[in-house]
């Protein structure tokens, strides 16, 4: 990830992680753990942590042990708020300047020369939150079991894999585990450090061995005298669904176990506040030979909405986060003179993304969608100047495109079709062949039908934005309506392909290459724009597969390339063919580059960077190292 270096660098301090072999030290450990210890109900300190532990260099200062860490979180749907903050411990992690990739949970990593072969070294004597051995049984366990299994067919992400077939791992030796795929793959320990890379770390064996059939005889029939349909459905109960850890299924359990710096001690979505205490077993210690967290507990106070979070935080509830909060950071900073703000590197390239299903089950709305001038009609009906002003103040107009700053920064993605302009929208719509309308000034489709159709989004912000989009769109004859919908009907709609439109931010400003799914239809999961073409190119033979155009199978292709090598240029000059492509296609239109934002941190809450990255594909703020930050206690 070599475009990042220039990017963030300059504007960023320098905090190090490392962990050299350690020799003669003296761990220490919170007090709350000492007394466990002293009381004969945990063990000591130095049998809790692996042979090598990880050392993290704290931002600014040795930190003090206790205190609470206290969020505003939604109660439906957020689980995102605990992967950023407290789920984000996979094999490889990136940096806190976002620079590169290093070992995490793995002790050591080892691609092979031709990117086919992945080779990761764990840390001996790890352990479970529970006090159970991590090792590589566990990854294998994963493979096996869950992975291959047919019963869970969904659960090989498209990041795992390459020239169409899923990764294969085995054990090399005792503390050894290879990834090996079909064809190079160089993408892959980028992958490897988005929050889903913590998918091969997170199912500890011993814990699930007795829910599956081929450990347990009796799974099936202890399922059904629980009231279950089967096994399978017992363990989705019991662990979630299987796939990727963005799913908030994930986090109803806290019983599984973990290998976070805090374990939940709730259920989310029903405990409120939800709290996360110290993982006794977590395997960091800072420079001092003090075992991490620094902080005793997150606590996560549940509303309904994100307006709700930002109201929790005026009113004091919060003490570090950016999440919900940053839009309205100065409401926040105004109310409660205990906090001050950091900043946060914007990395979206829009503030809203509007995109057609281009696959849409309604065959005529789908012939209208692909048709290009009527999506640069729309463009054109945009005066993004206008909804600028009234709610996004500061920002610049944008299609979606990444960012200035970026390496791949591509002029006319950015900047085509972006000028207001209706009497070219309409001259766009002609050329698009829709010129007829009914007595009430609505376009009619070919087939005589009024020209209608919704276009959906989720949480407020959104929403009053995109009522804005679609007025420009209604006075051009198109009866459009915008709807804000739960995230989970939101999801679902696209899941199934039954949706006609969508609004959503904009991942891939400076991630454009890690997170490409605005510019090619890439992702079943975010590819809105074309889940059908999506579900071809991670696998043709899915009954949900629709064959793309060539212009599209030729990107796909340079994807293919792109993932396959290793080489930095290589990569970039890959992704350059790749967005000449999507400005071609435009698949994708926006309003505005979204400036930079701010988060609020309370003064006596220690080792959050003054600048931090702001991206899902960056899990912000975790690789800062949550589990060095600590609060000055009174």
């Amino acid at each position: 990830m070599k475009q990042f270096k220039y990017i963030l660098i300059a504007v960023m301090g320098t905090m190090l992680v490392n962990s050299p072999k350690l020799h003669a030290v003296e761990f220490g450990e919170a007090p709350i753990l000492a007394k466990e210890v002293a009381a004969g109900t945990l063990p000591p300190v130095k049998d809790r942590l692996p042979t090598t532990p990880m050392i993290v260099t704290p931002n600014d200062k040795i930190g003090v042990y206790g205190g609470t860490w206290k969020m505003a979180q939604r109660n439906q749907r957020d689980h995102a708020l605990l992967i950023r903050n407290i789920g984000y411990e996979p094999l490889l992690r990136w940096t806190p300047q976002w620079t590169s990739t290093i070992p995490n949970v793995a002790l050591s990593f080892q691609p092979s020369s031709d990117a086919t072969e992945f080779f990761f070294r764990l840390r001996p004597g790890m352990r479970w939150s529970d006090g159970a051995p991590f090792s590589v049984d566990d990854i294998v366990f994963w493979y096996e079991n869950i992975l291959s299994n047919p019963a869970f067919a969904d659960a090989v992400p498209e990041w795992l894999t390459a020239g169409g077939n899923a990764v294969q791992i085995d054990q090399v030796d005792a503390t050894t585990v290879a990834f090996r795929f079909s064809t190079p793959y160089g993408l892959f320990p980028t992958a490897l450090a988005r929050p889903e890379g913590v998918e091969p770390v997170s199912y500890p064996a011993h814990f699930l061995k007795p829910l599956l059939p081929k450990f347990n005889p009796n799974a099936d029939k202890e399922a059904r005298e629980l009231g279950f349909a089967g096994w399978k459905e017992r363990f989705v109960e019991v662990f979630g669904n299987p796939g990727t850890i963005d799913d908030p299924s994930r986090w109803h359990n806290p019983d599984v176990p973990t290998l976070n710096a805090w374990v939940l001690t709730g259920t989310y979505g029903e405990d409120d506040p939800l709290i996360a205490k110290r993982n006794p077993y977590y395997w960091k210690i800072d420079p001092t030979g003090r075992q991490l967290p620094y902080i005793d507990e997150v606590s996560f106070a549940l509303v309904p909405s994100r307006s709700a979070a930002g109201d929790a935080a005026i009113a004091g509830m919060v003490n570090m986060q950016e999440r919900h909060v940053s839009t309205r950071a100065d409401e926040v900073l105004a109310a409660n003179d205990n906090l001050q703000p950091f900043t946060l590197v914007e990395s979206d390239m829009n503030t809203l993304t509007l995109s057609l299903n281009l696959n849409d089950k309604d065959l005529v709305l789908r012939d209208i969608f692909q048709n290009k001038n009527f999506r640069i009609a729309l463009s054109h009906a945009i005066d993004r100047d206008m909804i600028i002003a009234r709610f996004i103040p500061g920002a610049l107009p944008n299609q979606a495109a990444p960012r200035p700053e970026s390496p791949l920064y591509h002029t006319v993605l950015a900047r085509q079709f972006i000028h207001f302009d209706p009497e070219l929208a309409s001259d766009y719509l002609s050329k698009a062949g829709l010129n007829k309308k009914d007595d009430e000034g609505f376009l009619l489709r070919p087939d005589g039908k009024r020209l209608s159709f919704t276009i959906d989004t989720e949480g407020a912000d959104r929403f009053v934005i995109l009522d804005a989009v679609i007025a420009y769109w209604r006075d051009l004859g198109i009866d459009v309506m915008a709807r804000n919908l739960p995230r989970d009907e939101f999801v679902s709609l696209r899941d199934n392909n039954n949706h006609h439109a969508s609004a959503w931010g904009g991942d891939g400003g400076l991630d454009a290459m890690v997170i490409p799914i605005n510019y090619l239809p890439m992702s079943v999961e975010s590819s809105w724009f074309a889940t059908g073409w999506a579900n071809w190119y991670v696998n043709p033979d899915s009954s949900d597969a629709i064959t793309p155009p060539a212009a599209v199978q030729k990107q796909l292709s340079l994807y293919d390339n792109l993932k396959a090598t290793a080489n930095a240029e290589k990569q970039t000059q890959l992704m350059r063919d790749i967005l000449d492509i999507s400005a071609d296609q435009f698949y994708v239109m926006g309003i505005a580059l979204p400036p930079n934002r701010k988060g609020v941190v309370a003064k006596n809450f220690h080792n959050v960077p003054k600048v931090i990255p702001a991206a899902w594909s960056y899990a912000t703020p975790a690789p800062t190292n949550p589990s060095q930050y600590y609060i000055e206690q009174k």
